[in-house]
């Protein structure tokens, strides 16, 4: 059956029924969630978007035998991916997609080695992590995060390896976005999902989400590696006007186009695909462009160049 999302001013028809998403009953864990980052990793978003799923579901049945998990997933994944790659990413990205990234706009799986505190006397630790935010305020993680951040136990030097799921290039900022399939929702006592999709993605629990798995952490620490990278890549470089923010795209909660509804003059429901609004939250979309001082002091902590760090 046919049924509406409604979030704030945006809504979305989605077919499904008991409002499950096209995921709501993908395999939970570690290894389907790669199986996923495999994927996206080769897809094509704009091919994808315009309705050729050939090459996705070639894509998509390859790694859900790679993974051990059932092929006849195929088909709910496919649609998900294509309702992902048909969301807006809302915010400050407004009504941009992944299917209205230009050729040359982006670079899946950057691999990335961050030094830090590579001085022998020098670490990071949490209380300097901890400082950084408190000093830093604003965003949507300033000094409540930071808080939260003394807690952990955070003792490191080194190199700090990893990779970004995905940069990409908006006007002349580069953003990150990284792909996050942590399940909410409601099952019944024997453990039937009774539901998991846009709706349960709200800004509210997508906060929580974040906060709890240190989700901003890992985000920030992404955009120092970013800020590095075009550093040294980007001629001309400077991050008040390329560097950007991150994404966090849960994937089950993704809503696909979404729609703002109006009542016209003659009384008939007026449906129009249109922009969201620079402040508006996207279903699924964790969106956010931190304080770039913040980001700065990151990096010159990392470098062990401030007060921030701890000796």
């Amino acid at each position: 059956t046919a049924y509406e999302i409604t979030y704030g001013d945006w809504s979305s028809d989605v077919c499904s029924s008991d409002l499950l998403g096209p995921l709501a009953a993908f395999p939970r864990g570690a290894g389907p969630g790669d199986a996923l980052h495999r994927m996206l990793e080769q897809i094509d978003y704009p091919s994808l978007a315009a309705g050729d799923l050939e090459d996705a579901t070639t894509v998509v049945t390859r790694e859900l035998d790679r993974a051990g998990l059932a092929t006849d997933l195929a088909g709910a994944v496919v649609t998900a991916l294509q309702q992902l790659v048909q969301t807006p990413l809302g915010g400050e990205l407004g009504s941009l997609r992944l299917a209205d990234l230009e050729p040359n706009g982006w670079l899946n799986e950057m691999a990335f080695d961050l030094p830090l505190a590579t001085a022998r006397e020098w670490l990071v630790r949490s209380s300097g992590l901890a400082e950084v935010f408190r000093r830093h305020d604003g965003g949507r993680f300033g000094q409540a995060y930071g808080s939260q951040l003394q807690g952990l136990n955070v003792a490191s030097r080194g190199f700090l390896t990893g990779s970004i799921d995905l940069v990409f290039r908006c006007g002349e900022r580069w953003w990150v976005a990284d792909w996050k399939s942590n399940w909410l929702g409601e099952r019944d006592r024997q453990g039937d999902v009774l539901r998991c999709g846009p709706n349960d993605y709200s800004a509210e629990a997508m906060d929580a989400l974040m906060a709890t798995n240190h989700y901003p952490l890992q985000a920030h620490l992404y955009l120092v590696a970013l800020h590095r990278y075009l550093r040294w890549r980007l001629p001309g470089y400077t991050p008040e006007r390329h560097l950007g923010g991150y994404a966090y795209v849960f994937l089950r909660g993704a809503p696909g186009p979404l729609a703002e509804f109006s009542q016209a003059e003659s009384g008939q429901l007026d449906l129009r695909l249109t922009q969201p609004s620079p402040d508006a939250d996207v279903p699924g979309i964790f969106l956010e462009r931190p304080p770039l001082q913040r980001l700065l002091a990151l990096e010159a902590l990392f470098a062990g160049r401030q007060e921030e760090g701890q000796r």
